[in-house]
């Protein structure tokens, strides 16, 4: 898996679409512009006009980081704020002012939701760029979506070298805030916007997405933001079902312009690693290894929404001493949920299928290396009749299994 990692994707497009304005004879000296920004491009737009000399009036919403509000008013940009998403604003309401700032003449909407220039630049750069990295053997690429014109040009481009290559975008899950990124509702899904040019969409929950962009520092040394954190998760995921694939994911934000959210901290930090689902378990488990060994992984049933027990009995008897022994040993334990009762029971769940985990009952305490899953328990933990009998048994498997810890101190994504 590669990582591409630029603040190119920000930059290309922000001088091709004043470049663009200014030979339709759109900017003319002295000229303002106003965007609709939730960050990235927004800095990028900002630097451009100072060097090109235009005033620039940026519009965002109010729940954006400190550190991005910043960027652009140390490059000269006046920032205009609209309510947060949870306030009924969002970037939709900030779409909207910047076109009635422009219809009452206040300046010039470059619009990188609609305007060509947009991926047009990534077609000329981040495509070709791609391609030549990876000397023509790429497979997928992977992109968080917001103005979407870094998959648009991107895609295009890759497409015309070998058309069996795969696009996947992400956005977040229904609920999900993730910076940088959209779900958008239909009537603002941007223009540039070609449903055919992307092959999968993913969607991607805000824990899994700031999960993976804090495992991104503190085991490859990227400070990267939460939608890079996000594109990262789903190249995990892909990689998890793929063999001799070259999967280029767009690492497109950096974190420093996210330390003031909290994000990074050490109470967010003490929270990982956090309970997974099926979907999110390959990047959920790529990132256990960062964490302190001995390293174990627990299947177990979902958690009742109302009583906060799982539906197993079983599992329900069996985690409270599994967690407690493992904290006791010094490691760290992934809770993994295998779903509702009726998924779980069904002969085709991923989990059974999946020859590197093989799932036959729940709870299993496996214990996890640099190699994969290793020695598991199970059948002991399903037939023990007490929380006492349960963790008495957990406590001899972790002890016996984290006699043989892995001797690599290093590991990666």
């Amino acid at each position: 898996m590669l990582l591409a990692h630029t603040q190119r994707t920000a930059c290309r497009p922000a001088v091709s679409m004043i470049s663009e304005a200014e030979q339709q004879g759109r900017l003319t000296p002295g000229a303002t512009l106003i965007e609709a920004t939730s960050g990235n491009t927004g800095i990028a737009l900002a630097m451009a006009a100072a060097i090109k000399g235009y005033k620039i009036k940026l519009i965002m919403p109010a729940d954006q980081s400190e550190e991005r509000k910043s960027a652009m008013a140390a490059f000269g940009a006046e920032l205009i704020s609209v309510p947060s998403s949870s306030d009924g604003g969002g970037m939709e309401a900030a779409r909207d002012l910047a076109a009635i700032m422009q219809a009452e003449g206040l300046g010039i909407v470059l619009d990188q939701f609609g305007n060509l220039a947009n991926p047009l630049a990534h077609y000329k750069g981040t495509g070709p760029e791609v391609w030549r990295q990876t000397k023509g053997q790429v497979t997928h690429f992977v992109s968080s979506m917001g103005t979407t014109g870094t998959i648009m040009g991107t895609s295009r481009y890759l497409k015309e070298q070998n058309p069996d290559v795969r696009i996947v975008g992400l956005q977040p899950k229904e609920g999900s805030a993730i910076a940088g990124i959209r779900r958008w509702p239909k009537e603002y899904l941007p223009t540039i916007f070609q449903e055919e040019r992307v092959d999968e969409t993913m969607d991607i929950s805000q824990r899994e997405a700031e999960g993976t962009m804090r495992a991104l520092a503190r085991v490859e040394g990227i400070f990267a933001g939460p939608s890079s954190g996000g594109a990262i998760s789903a190249a995990l995921r892909l990689s998890a079902n793929l063999q001799n694939a070259t999967i280029v994911a767009i690492v497109c934000d950096r974190g420093d312009r996210y330390l003031s959210t909290g994000v990074f901290s050490q109470k967010a930090a003490a929270s990982d690693p956090q309970p997974c689902g099926v979907e999110d378990y390959p990047s959920a488990v790529a990132r256990l290894l960062s964490f302190p060994a001995p390293h174990f992984v627990v299947f177990t049933a979902d958690k009742d929404a109302k009583t906060g027990q799982p539906w197993c009995p079983d599992c329900a008897r069996a985690l409270p001493g599994v967690l407690r022994q493992v904290t006791e040993a010094g490691g760290t334990l992934l809770e993994v949920e295998v779903g509702p009762r009726q998924v779980w029971k069904a002969a085709d769940h991923p989990f059974r299928r999946d020859k590197h985990i093989q799932l036959t009952g729940i709870p299993s305490l496996v214990k996890y290396t640099d190699t994969g899953l290793g020695v598991r328990l199970s059948s002991q933990l399903e037939t023990a009749k007490t929380p006492a009998e349960a963790e008495a048994i957990a406590k001899q498997f972790i002890s016996d299994a984290a006699q043989n810890r892995s001797s690599n101190s290093k590991h990666t994504l």
